[in-house]
């Protein structure tokens, strides 16, 4: 690493962590309250609430990340400004790309953890505090290895992966059904490739029945069946990991099960482009808001700072957003509207840079 990048990285780095500490505070606190208003739901109490909130703060260290790091871009590229360091710099032929490269690479840096946070500890984490609400405030839902089990009277269900659409709709893929009877005895086992709840009823389809008896064993194919629950699909929405808290790896592994049998995975897919395409997403956020810290050497302060980088972010966040929920609607584009506007952001900042001298 030369002296140059040295320089950057010890301003920039500890402006990110620190911002990224700040904000995923607040997001935590807000979660914290949040859930306090469920507090006495079963055996939801103070103790569970807390480690709920403990185990999603990886999940939203890295979805805080990409704000903490065009935030924490600014303040310490601004910083070196408000000391003429950036100016000296400039003044020994260092070019101002070359400064706003050493800024990204600087997130780049803490990237790394960011990812390894949303991709491997993340995930598991989620499905830990889902599971551990689940069985707090209801009877009869987990989550494990081998998905989402839930008891519906003398059934229980296990299904491999849940899609949430709006409220009251809910679709179960890789669904199997296990009927008890009186005696806790098994009676039936349903295998089905889907399962969709209209009502006080799942419609299951590919359906296998097996029928056990004390002598025997039958086994028939069906195209569907419909089976009554009493499953409140509000509380299984609640205590389901949702596609874009999931990694990377369980995305993709959804969406090929989902090809295989035609099912419709658009949730999983859009979650899934976004997820590929964050580490670019994030680091072109941070080269683009470095442009502004040479335009801050001579005024303003490290609040007006701060300001521009949240309003650049945020700005930033709600155009990519709109553009992903219109690619959505149309089924088509996701990878595009995923991966061009930090592409543009990039261009504009290298054009805003080259103009600037």
């Amino acid at each position: 690493m030369k002296r140059l990048d040295w320089l950057i990285v010890k301003a920039v780095v500890p402006a990110i962590l620190l911002t990224w500490i700040v904000f995923t505070s607040f997001d935590v606190l807000l979660a914290l309250l949040g859930e306090i208003d469920e507090l006495g739901e079963g055996d939801y109490d103070l103790t569970r609430i807390v480690q709920v909130t403990l185990l999603t703060v990886p999940r939203r260290l890295y979805a805080m990340f990409s704000t903490a790091a065009v935030v924490g871009t600014m303040l310490g590229l601004g910083a070196l400004a408000a000391r003429s360091e950036l100016t000296a710099l400039q003044a020994s032929g260092v070019s101002r790309t070359r400064i706003a490269l050493s800024g990204t690479f600087a997130a780049a840096l803490l990237l790394l953890f960011a990812l390894l946070l949303g991709e491997a500890i993340g995930p598991r984490a989620d499905r830990m505090a889902s599971d551990m609400t689940a069985q707090a405030k209801t009877a009869g839902i987990a989550f494990s290895g081998t998905g989402l089990w839930l008891r519906d009277g003398k059934a229980v269900w296990n299904a491999r992966s849940i899609v949430v659409g709006a409220p009251g709709q809910l679709e179960l893929w890789d669904v199997w059904r296990y009927e008890f009877d009186a005696d806790a005895r098994l009676n039936e086992v349903i295998r089905a490739e889907r399962a969709s709840l209209k009502g006080a009823n799942f419609e299951l389809s590919g359906t296998t029945r097996d029928r056990l008896t004390t002598d025997r064993v039958s086994s028939e194919r069906e195209e569907s069946i419909r089976l009554a629950t009493r499953l409140d699909p509000g509380i299984v929405q609640a205590h389901t990991v949702r596609p874009r808290q999931q990694g990377t790896t369980d995305l993709y592994e959804t969406l090929r099960y989902a090809r295989i049998n035609g099912l419709d995975a658009l949730a999983f897919e859009s979650a899934f482009w976004y997820r590929v395409f964050y580490p670019l997403i994030a680091l072109s956020l941070c080269f683009a808001v470095a442009t502004f810290a040479f335009a801050q050497q001579r005024s303003g302060g490290a609040g007006k700072r701060l300001l521009i980088g949240i309003l650049f972010g945020v700005t930033f966040f709600f155009m990519h957003r709109t553009l992903i929920n219109l690619a959505e609607t149309e089924r088509q584009g996701l990878i595009l509207v995923n991966v061009l506007p930090p592409l543009l952001l990039v261009s504009w900042a290298l054009w805003r840079l080259r103009r600037a001298g």
